[in-house]
């Protein structure tokens, strides 16, 4: 291994598990920066150990792997890449209008997991159609994740979401305005109301008469006046 870790034994089901502890952010000491907890553990034997090993789709019939790395699929093969993201779309999106949050939003991620491993292609037609496909895709799968990090609260992954969504290429008016509202509807929730008041008005601007625009806007707006109201009278005691 590294001569830092001792590791034993062999994962042959739960790849994701393995996954998720490698991506685990770590100090200068190589401690993670959240607990990693072995909770239980124990021996498998007969039967119960013949399971184990059995791939078993989720509730939404997804049947990949949740790391490309694990998948076996050929990640040099744009066609087949963009079928998968797109297949996690279509299920997050069932997941979503099943009320599913957290399971719809781990699709949208899923995907986005897969369209990283493709490559630039080159300069042909067939190219051409594929990179506005990845685009599309990224697009909408950033900017499902912001809507749904905001519904859950993850307002610091709602921005990054949002953000990304933001930087994909040759996006119309209209998803440029939706990004922006996402975009500030999260920092208005992370008390950043300066910036949010930024994102909603350009947001405004790409999408005049969106009811949902305005109403954010005034209400962060109304927010930061408060705010800077009470922070005039706490200055204000020192003067007086």
């Amino acid at each position: 291994m590294d001569n830092k870790h001792v590791v034993f034994g062999e994962v042959v089901n739960g790849k994701s598990i393995v996954r998720q502890i490698e991506n685990i952010a770590t100090d200068s000491g190589d401690k993670p920066n959240k607990p990693v907890i072995i909770s239980d553990c124990g021996e498998l034997h007969g039967e119960e150990a013949e399971e184990a090993v059995k791939k078993v789709p989720d509730v939404t019939g997804d049947p990949y792997e949740d790391y490309p790395e694990d998948s076996g699929v050929d990640l040099t093969d744009a066609a087949a890449i963009l079928k998968i993201a797109g297949e996690l779309k279509d299920l997050g999106n069932k997941a979503f209008k099943s009320d599913n949050k957290q399971l719809a939003l781990s699709k949208y991620q899923k995907g986005l997991r897969y369209l990283q491993e493709l490559t630039d292609p080159d300069e042909s037609d067939n190219s051409k159609d594929i990179l506005q496909q990845q685009a599309t895709l990224k697009f909408t799968l950033h900017a499902n994740s912001a809507l749904l990090q905001n519904k859950l609260g993850l307002y610091e992954g709602a921005l990054a979401s949002a953000t990304s969504a933001l930087e994909v290429p040759g996006l119309s008016d209209g998803d440029k305005a939706k990004a922006l509202y996402r975009r500030g509807v999260a920092r208005s929730s992370r008390r950043d109301e300066e910036e949010a008041v930024k994102d909603l008005e350009d947001a405004g601007k790409l999408a005049p008469g969106d009811k949902a625009i305005a109403d954010q806007l005034a209400l962060v707006k109304k927010r930061l006046n408060e705010r800077k109201s009470k922070e005039k009278a706490a200055y204000k005691k020192f003067f007086d």
